[in-house]
């Protein structure tokens, strides 16, 4: 080859590699900020309803509580609390908060009391306030403790990130993560440390827990672990019978619970929380130690507690249940749903995390799925279409003049106030560049959020203005998360971005071929479908096979994607990569993929 065409085929060869980068790690994007706007210009100057500003005053200062002998509980550095156990050998940590500073600080406050090596860390379930302070626990990296979860953990993290972006996206607006000094608490807690969009992956569990209850001697006590579906289908709670602890995860803390999460979640089986309740009741324990809010002693009155949460659960399951058989729509069944008077009053029922509403959608859902029985629903208007046709029949201004008609009613009621948000969304939508829409649409949802007692409908409504006002930065620096991923998962999540629009008359089949770890994967893309095989790195393969194949190490497409490593200087002087085939080809085929998801 010579020299023109060597540095032809280097740029073909940068080019191609480079969109490659884009496709399986551009897993945000940034929404343009404006600079001379402030949060606190935006939303300052809300009002927080009375209920919600007297539970802020309930939240608890960070502190290490001795709860009996040998257990203690983190509580107020993060959303989540940090449990240690101490045997006679070691300490079990139990969660490890979202945040490796938090975690950090709470390790300061552990050794205060105990000095003894952690020797087994426990996931209570998937969700990341749970595990991602793990590294700060880890005190000797060449001895590194045990992590124990049940056997299911790790294949529903990686469903999370499937829809990583829309599930970072949920998570921002339901914890309010960007309102600074506006946010109120996230209901479990006085704030979710992080600002999702700094990812790693934890350290995954070595030791499965595979049975619905398993005991074990640990660091020289006797643990139970027991399978207590719930919040989430891996959920485990910790029973230490010595001590008479029982540590339930998220299946009980003192709010009503989280039957359905409008961050965006599947629906959560409320028959499988309540019986897991159950379960926890029928042990009888003298000390409660969840994994959010504070600590409970006493036999009876946890007793008391459990059968009361699973009353909650059962009630709101069952009547949902009565009146889908009446027929009733979801929204009708969601307004109905009101717990009785007797339930309504108990502390641990008030509607700061999960709300009746939320959770009866949420069971209607986990019977009959999205359609609701109404012919009018079987094929809706999108929301542009409905906006569209009602402003060619009633007309812009007229519906803009009702909504604000109804925004500046005294006595406006929060069902009139969803009103003018409609209104002015419907006018919005097609136009986002209409400011009287966007400044009434923008009031109606600060009048929302200020009448709201349930912080996290509150943290939504406002991280909405801010979203509408391009305050909330989506950048991600997905580096670790690729470092500590495995190569089949990276390659899955390339099925999701495929343009099938774009893609219907191709047919091609790619080869990547990981040396270091003998790993070797097929990608055929045919009938607008991206068919992501592994293969045996000794099946024999001829030219014919495929129209492109590369292979390189594990490791050196890893630092590809994370830009510490160019892929010219990979191809042409580390001579670590190499490519069989056209490369005209492989740009083809990346040009089908979405380079943001």
């Amino acid at each position: 080859m010579d020299r023109t065409s060597a540095k032809r085929e280097e740029r073909r060869i940068w080019l191609a590699v480079l969109a490659f980068i884009f496709v399986t790690s551009a897993w945000f994007y940034l929404v343009p900020t404006a600079p001379d706007i402030t949060v606190d210009d935006v939303i300052g100057g809300v009002p927080v309803a009375s209920d919600l500003a007297r539970h802020k005053r309930l939240m608890y200062r960070p502190q290490l509580i001795r709860v009996t002998e040998s257990v203690y509980v983190a509580v107020g550095f993060a959303i989540s609390n940090t449990i240690a156990i101490e045997g006679k050998t070691g300490l079990i940590i139990v969660d490890t908060t979202e945040s490796l500073e938090a975690a950090a600080e709470i390790l300061t406050e552990i050794r205060r009391v105990t000095k003894k090596p952690i020797r087994a860390i426990v996931y209570t379930h998937n969700h990341a306030d749970h595990i991602q302070g793990t590294r700060s626990f880890i005190e000797t990296p060449d001895d590194p403790p045990d992590i124990f979860a049940f056997h299911t953990l790790m294949e529903l993290n990686h469903k999370t990130r499937v829809v990583a972006k829309r599930s970072a996206r949920g998570a921002v607006y339901q914890f309010g993560v960007r309102l600074q000094g506006q946010l109120v608490d996230v209901g479990i807690g006085p704030r979710l440390r992080t600002n999702v969009t700094n990812a790693h992956l934890p350290p995954p569990p070595n030791k499965l827990i595979y049975k619905d209850k398993e005991s074990m001697e640990i660091v020289g006590l006797n643990v139970t672990f027991l399978h207590v579906p719930g919040e989430t289908p891996d959920q485990i709670a910790v029973w230490i019978p010595d001590l008479r602890v029982l540590l339930p995860a998220d299946d009980i803390y003192e709010t009503f619970p989280n039957l359905y999460a409008i961050r965006g979640t599947p629906p959560r089986s409320s028959l499988e929380w309540l019986e897991s309740i159950r379960r926890m009741r029928d042990i009888r324990p003298e000390y409660l130690v969840p994994s959010h809010t504070l600590p409970v002693k006493g036999e009876a009155e946890i007793y008391d507690l459990f059968t009361v949460y699973m009353h909650a659960i059962q009630y709101v399951h069952d009547q949902s249940v009565r009146l889908i058989n009446q027929g009733l729509h979801m929204d009708e069944i969601a307004k109905r749903i009101q717990l009785p008077p007797s339930l309504a009053s108990h502390p641990y029922l008030q509607q700061f995390y999960g709300k009746t509403s939320w959770s009866a959608k949420s069971v209607y859902e986990s019977y009959l799925g999205w359609f609701s029985g109404d012919p009018t629903e079987l094929r809706p208007l999108t929301p542009k279409e409905r906006g569209s046709k009602l402003i060619e029949m009633i007309g812009r201004k007229e519906l803009l003049t009702e909504a604000r008609r109804v925004l500046e009613e005294e006595e406006n009621q929060e069902e009139e106030t969803q009103w003018a948000l409609e209104l002015s969304s419907h006018v919005y939508r097609l136009n986002e560049d209409d400011v009287e829409a966007k400044q009434l649409m923008m009031r109606a949802l600060k009048a929302l959020a200020a009448a709201e007692t349930n912080p996290l409908a509150r943290n939504y409504y406002l991280t909405a203005v801010l979203d509408h006002h391009h305050l909330l930065d989506w950048r991600i620096n997905p580096d670790e998360v690729i470092r500590g991923s495995e190569m089949s998962s990276l390659f899955d999540l390339m099925r999701y971005r495929l343009k099938a629009e774009v893609a219907a008359d191709a047919n091609l089949t790619l080869v990547f071929n990981f040396t270091d770890v003998r790993e070797c994967f097929r990608l055929t893309l045919q009938h607008s479908v991206l068919d992501v095989e592994e293969i045996s790195t000794d099946l024999p393969m001829t030219s014919s096979d495929y129209d492109v194949r590369l292979t390189t190490s594990s490791q050196v497409w890893k630092g590809i994607l994370t830009k510490e490593l160019s892929p010219l200087s990979a191809y042409l002087w580390h001579r670590n990569l190499q490519v069989e085939g056209s490369v005209f080809v492989l740009r083809r085929f990346l040009s089908y993929m979405d380079r943001e998801l």
